[in-house]
């Protein structure tokens, strides 16, 4: 039981320091990461860069979701993980970007309006387990090591 991969993205603007939230990224998802900076514009027309860092393979993707800490982990048991998971077995999870370059990890508050920094977790689960159940363990699991 555990995760299959993890993912962390962020849309920084052209004002944004993108090598420290790059810098950010890389200790949150662990030094093996995979980081990919796209350069476009946003729908608006500005220039942003998409800061994406990645691991794949159980034991880095753990890494990287133990990251968020006891407190934030709890924090997503007791409201409820099932809002957060999608029919493809992906948690879905943001932090505040703010905080993360202060070396914080921090669940962004639901309907905030500050820059976050998106985390995307696929889920090994397989037919017949309730993906929820085992997201709660791994959770759990994760809260007790730490």
């Amino acid at each position: 039981m555990g995760l299959h991969s993890a993912r962390w993205r962020v849309h920084a603007s052209a004002v944004d320091d993108v090598p420290l939230i790059q810098e950010s990224l890389v200790w949150l998802t662990g030094d093996s990461c995979e980081i990919i900076l796209e350069k476009g514009k946003s729908w608006h027309g500005s220039e942003q860069t998409i800061i994406e860092a990645s691991v794949s393979g159980r034991k880095a993707s753990i890494n990287a979701l133990s990251k968020l800490g006891k407190d934030s982990l709890q924090n997503l048991i007791d409201n409820g993980i099932s809002s957060r998971l999608d029919s493809d077995k992906i948690l879905h999870v943001r932090i505040s970007l703010s905080e993360l370059v202060c070396g914080n990890v921090s669940l962004a508050g639901e309907g905030n309006d500050e820059s976050t920094a998106k985390g995307r977790f696929k889920i090994e689960s397989y037919p017949g387990q309730d993906v929820e159940a085992v997201t709660s363990k791994l959770f759990h699991e994760l809260i007790e090591n730490a």
